[in-house]
């Protein structure tokens, strides 16, 4: 069997363009192949049959697509090689393990104080990685990568822009103190380019190379894909939709500025104006089951905070022009009470007006597939399926 390590560690060797492009897609034809590599369709199949040979590569079920021959498919063989996804949350971690053929093998979560350093999260991270890695037969050294998920923008060495949600984080060099602890290929990115990933690798982007994605959480993230590529801007922070700034005069925003959306329509924001209702501290699931249930303060906080967030994405369609818009974070699991009041907003902030060019094609728009924080861990583990944000080269 070929040394799948090396396959993925060289970027130019055509087989290794074939692995890492089944990596990212997880079952592919060989059309799919010869697209996504841009190799010749004789090479492909040349060295497929040397994969295939060495065990490297299986054939799967044959895919139709309703005229002519059934596609083979084809997958990497999940013994092959096994990677992580760490997210680093606010006070707490979660921990996932993978296999090639995109199969969850473990999954940990634990809880940190709410304001733990960098070294004792690599530490803990060490610890439980290597007892998880061992439940396999494994040691961390074998595994393909481990990828780490922040709430902060990277850039592209691994150093942390900004640490408003971390605040002790803010100008760490991730790749510099996790090496220390994790004897694998590092990568890391933040927790909405990660989402991305993830929605791109088992959820509802399968397939798709031009989208948009924007989550609507505590505070608001997003992502830009083109051409199947999550673009990270030059100097990593690209995508920060929170803090587009709607009103200048506005509420100060963390960031220093006024006006920022994510003043408007992040989770700490409606929180804060929900406890005015009660008098009690209101937690954002429990702000999201209410609204779920049509109270009407909640209602009307939902249906205001939809509209700027159609704002929001009216300035970024008028901008970069996607032809699909993912939404997803905790305001996304709403529904329409979220949904649609955006979707008015977002054709009243957009070019041209649809009531001036009727059959002008219009973005589409589609809830995400996951809940909680399974797109930003499992997009963790697709850094290193994707191999995006190398911050070390062991």
């Amino acid at each position: 069997m070929q040394d799948i390590k090396e396959l993925f560690r060289d970027q130019e060797a055509p087989a290794g363009r074939i692995v890492r492009a089944i990596a990212a897609i997880g079952a592919a034809t060989a059309t799919q192949l010869v697209k996504s590599t841009g190799l010749a369709r004789s090479t492909v199949s040349t060295l497929l049959s040397e994969l295939k040979d060495s065990g490297t590569v299986l054939d799967l079920d044959t895919k139709s697509n309703g005229f002519g021959r059934p596609s083979q498919l084809l997958s990497l063989n999940p013994a092959t090689g096994r990677c992580a996804g760490v997210l680093l949350g606010l006070g707490e971690i979660r921990i996932v393990i993978c296999d090639l053929a995109h199969t969850v093998l473990s999954d940990v979560w634990f809880e940190m104080r709410r304001d733990y350093t960098p070294e004792e999260a690599a530490e803990q991270i060490k610890s439980n990685l290597t007892r998880e890695c061992a439940s396999l037969g494994l040691a961390i050294r074998d595994l393909l990568g481990v990828g780490l998920a922040i709430s902060a923008p990277l850039s592209y060495d691994g150093r942390v822009l900004n640490g408003d949600v971390l605040p002790t984080w803010g100008g760490v060099d991730l790749a510099a103190i996790f090496s220390k602890h994790l004897d694998c290929p590092l990568h890391a990115e933040n927790e909405s380019h990660c989402g991305a990933l993830a929605e791109m690798t088992w959820g509802a982007a399968i397939g798709e190379k031009d989208f948009v994605l924007y989550k609507f959480d505590l505070g608001v993230g997003g992502a830009i894909v083109r051409d199947g590529v999550v673009q990270r801007g030059f100097n990593g922070s690209a995508a920060e939709f929170g803090h587009i700034v709607l009103d200048p005069h506005g509420s100060l925003c963390r960031c220093g500025n006024r006006g920022c959306l994510q003043t408007f329509v992040g989770g700490y924001h409606l929180m804060r104006h929900a406890e005015s209702f009660g008098g009690q501290p209101v937690t954002i699931d429990q702000f999201v089951e209410r609204a779920k249930e049509g109270r009407l303060g909640y209602h009307r906080l939902v249906e205001d905070a939809a509209e700027k967030a159609g704002w929001g994405m009216g300035i970024t369609a008028t901008i970069l022009n996607p032809p699909l818009f993912i939404i997803v974070g905790k305001l996304a699991t709403i529904g329409k009470a979220f949904t649609e009041p955006l979707e008015k907003s977002f054709a009243r902030h957009t070019l041209p007006p649809p009531d001036q060019v009727a059959d002008m094609p219009r973005p589409r728009f589609v809830v995400g597939k996951f809940l909680g924080n399974d797109d930003t861990v499992l997009g963790a583990v697709a850094l290193v399926l994707h191999q995006h944000g190398r911050v070390n080269h062991q």
